[in-house]
């Protein structure tokens, strides 16, 4: 009777792994898509914003749950990645912050307004869909100092 037994709950522990290494390799690649979204920052008289290379580009899906970065480059191109390289943005509206990056201490003046520098105060969004083209982030240049 005992080897009756054992067998069953052995057969019924040996579905269960089964089932769960069948749902987990179901969820491989199954994951959440992604869609790739690349673009310029420029200043808002329509200028490359180069002088913003090193800085990063910054998005916050607006419920706020997954995030995504991407550098600035020498253009002030942007690719934006989510959880690996380039993978892009999951689809619906994000909220963005540009941020200048300087490596000087004590820093330099800013280059670029800091209402950019943050995701509630830039007032820039990005809505990913399947065909996001380009995206252009316009952003002003820093009050002059005085």
């Amino acid at each position: 009777m005992y080897h009756l037994r054992h067998a069953a709950l052995g057969g019924w522990a040996s579905a269960l792994a089964t089932a769960a290494v069948l749902l987990s390799l179901a969820g491989c690649g199954g994951g959440p898509k992604l869609y790739p979204v690349h673009g310029k920052v420029t200043w808002d008289d329509g200028a490359e914003a180069r002088e913003l290379a090193g800085g990063l580009v910054i998005c916050e899906s607006v419920d706020g749950k997954v995030g995504a970065r991407g550098d600035i480059e020498k253009d002030g191109s942007f690719q934006l990645s989510t959880y690996k390289p380039g993978d892009g943005l999951l689809p619906g509206k994000h909220r963005v912050a540009v941020v200048e990056y300087s490596p000087r201490e004590p820093p330099p003046p800013p280059k670029i307004d800091r209402a950019f520098s943050s995701v509630e105060g830039s007032g820039l969004e990005i809505n990913v869909e399947k065909a996001t083209d380009d995206v252009i982030l316009k952003v002003r240049r820093a009050p002059a100092r005085r």
